[in-house]
């Protein structure tokens, strides 16, 4: 059995810039806004040409996610096992164009249920990498694991930072620079704490 073809530099090239374009068009006007008319004109070529690479829309849309979570996947192992756990946690989760994105992500995932699908599986991976690192990192920071479960944890930063990132960029009259502030300060107190155990 012949080895299956790699793809050649220029179709991987235009595969990636479609993606490109396709996650600009999610940030400025959102969703919706991706169609293959839009997408292609924007990377300069005819429109049945995009369903060439991306045969559907939802096609594009796992592309994009799956190349996206790719890279939050490596940036979150590397967070977790760096000199600040949480601080580097803390800064990836609260990235303002990864959030924007995600928010139209699980926009699109609600009508799309493909996507969908993909979208959970990504979640439970990356909430179990976060768990399993928070089991021993949770006693190094002095935090109670009883009291504050691994889960509970991992859910409140991913939370706090979605939520605070989200409400800032809207424009919503939530506080969430305080959230944010207030957040920062307690992970300096919790890395503090954990380098001079450590020392």
């Amino acid at each position: 059995m012949a080895a299956p073809r790699r793809p050649r530099a220029a179709t991987e090239e235009k595969k990636q810039r479609l993606l490109d374009a396709t996650e600009e068009i999610m940030l400025e006007d959102g969703y919706a806004a991706v169609s293959s008319r839009r997408v292609a004109a924007a990377v300069g070529i005819n429109a049945p040409l995009l369903h060439y690479y991306f045969p559907t829309i939802d096609d594009l849309f796992v592309a994009v996610l799956l190349r996206r979570s790719g890279r939050i996947v490596e940036r979150m192992a590397e967070a977790l096992a760096s000199d600040e756990p949480l601080r580097a946690w803390w800064e990836l989760a609260s990235d303002p164009r990864g959030t924007a994105l995600m928010v139209e992500m699980l926009a699109a995932a609600n009508h799309r249920p493909v996507l969908k699908a993909e979208v959970g599986e990504i979640a439970r991976d990356v909430r179990a990498m976060q768990v399993e690192r928070l089991e021993s990192l949770l006693a190094e920071y002095g935090v109670d694991r009883d009291e504050f479960p691994p889960v509970l944890v991992a859910a409140t930063v991913q939370g706090l930072a979605f939520s605070a990132v989200q409400d800032l960029a809207a424009g919503y009259d939530t506080n969430p620079e305080d959230a944010i502030k207030a957040m920062v300060r307690f992970i300096d107190r919790l890395e503090a704490k954990r380098a001079a155990a450590r020392r």
